[in-house]
């Protein structure tokens, strides 16, 4: 079966992606579970001003509200901009880490180890939502150490992401989408 035509890789990346940006929007606070079932949605306002508002560094101001039962969803275009760029990445890193991995056999450039290795930049690259929270573990002194670090997690995921990519496609790895 051909890379490009197999579609395990391409399922367990959407899983993936789609698991990543559900956490990352967990952990940002735009996604939550609240104590009681409720229905409705309400609309902030939607000037350029606000929706361009950040919070904290890659964090910005929600211009809606959706509850669905417990389920609470913030919604903030940026937010979700930055999400759908990190969660498509990560897919797509997982989708070239799992067909190079099974063309290892047949297409063997690099062996077993090659193919494993291209996931582990995105799987780094993964914990730019993830370890602020792992630092608040650790200890406040943990935290006051790394926060001037904490606004470079976004930029420098996006470009590991990236880099990684682009290192599967140079090994052979097939487009997510297409032929």
């Amino acid at each position: 079966m051909a890379l490009a035509a197999d579609p395990v890789p391409r399922r367990a990346a959407l899983a993936s992606g789609l698991g990543y940006a559900a956490l990352y929007l967990w952990l940002i606070g735009d996604l939550d579970l609240t104590g009681d079932a409720a229905w409705r949605w309400q609309l902030g306002r939607l000037e350029w001003a606000h929706v361009l508002q950040a919070r904290a560094p890659f964090l910005y101001e929600a211009v809606a509200l959706v509850q669905a039962g417990r389920l609470m969803w913030l919604i903030s275009p940026m937010n979700l901009l930055i999400t759908a760029l990190l969660a498509g990445l990560l897919a797509a890193n997982v989708h070239g880490m799992l067909a190079l991995r099974r063309g290892a056999a047949t297409h063997c450039r690099t062996g077993r180890g090659g193919a494993t290795g291209g996931a582990l930049p995105a799987l780094l690259a993964g914990s730019a939502c993830c370890a602020p929270s792992i630092l608040l573990l650790l200890g406040i002194p943990a935290l006051g150490a790394f926060v001037g670090l904490f606004a470079w997690l976004i930029p420098l995921s996006l470009l590991l992401l990236v880099l990684s990519r682009g290192w599967q496609r140079w090994w052979g790895a097939p487009r997510l989408f297409g032929r």
